[in-house]
């Protein structure tokens, strides 16, 4: 299991109000709908997720919603679980602020509802890298440039020193810095992978110090001989 899904499957699990549901949900679907004049249509490749979204739809809205499970159309093993809804479609587009270039104030409102906007979104377009891996860094990929820039937004105004980068034809945010990156994990209530992060990151951080120390101290022996 990768260290993303570890962190997704760990945020599956928060109880929020009703407003950070609907902020969650309104991430979560811009992100990842396809809209069709009959019904909606959200996918993911994380069961947990497609579970969330599942029961979060049914408990707002009121509505019966289908959860399927399907293969991936490139002939591989992986599986997608695509969420379904087939009633008040023009009703949760306009809730969600959907069809919106940018959500709706009481969205994005408060601190808390742009956590949930951000853990939605995340849900279907972030990735972390696991902390014992070379590198730090996060990402969220967007198909449209509008988008990327408002995320990017939302989350510099917690400070986290994101950045935009074309790759291919998408566009993507990140963060390379192992301290804002702990943060983003803390700013999305996945309090275990922070533990986990921190832990890894101060193991590496000493080590790195010991390793300098070591260097210099030969330096000195050789300078001395």
């Amino acid at each position: 299991m990768s260290f993303t899904t570890t962190v997704k499957n760990e945020v599956c699990t928060l109880e929020l109000s009703n407003s950070e549901n609907i902020s969650e949900l309104s991430g979560f679907v811009r992100a990842s709908s396809k809209i069709f004049d009959d019904r909606i249509e959200l996918t993911t490749e994380n069961a947990k997720v497609a579970k969330r979204i599942y029961l979060l739809i049914k408990s707002i809205y009121g509505i019966e919603v289908l959860l399927e499970q399907r293969k991936m159309a490139n002939f591989s093993n992986k599986k997608i679980y695509v969420v379904t809804i087939n009633s008040k479609v023009n009703d949760i587009l306009n809730d969600l602020s959907v069809m919106d270039e940018s959500p709706k104030e009481y969205i994005v409102g408060s601190s808390e509802e742009i956590k949930s906007y951000l853990r939605g979104t995340f849900f279907n377009r972030g990735s972390v890298n696991d902390p014992k891996t070379s590198q730090y860094h996060l990402e969220f990929v967007y198909d449209n440039k509008h988008e990327a820039v408002f995320v990017q937004r939302l989350l510099n105004s917690f400070d986290m020193n994101s950045k935009i980068i074309i790759r291919d034809t998408k566009y993507m945010v990140y963060i390379k810095e192992a301290e804002k990156i702990s943060d983003f994990l803390k700013l999305i209530s996945a309090y275990q992978a922070v533990l986990y992060y921190e832990n890894i990151r101060i193991y590496k951080e000493q080590k790195n110090n010991t390793n300098r120390l070591n260097n210099c101290e030969q330096a000195n022996i050789d300078k001395i001989i």
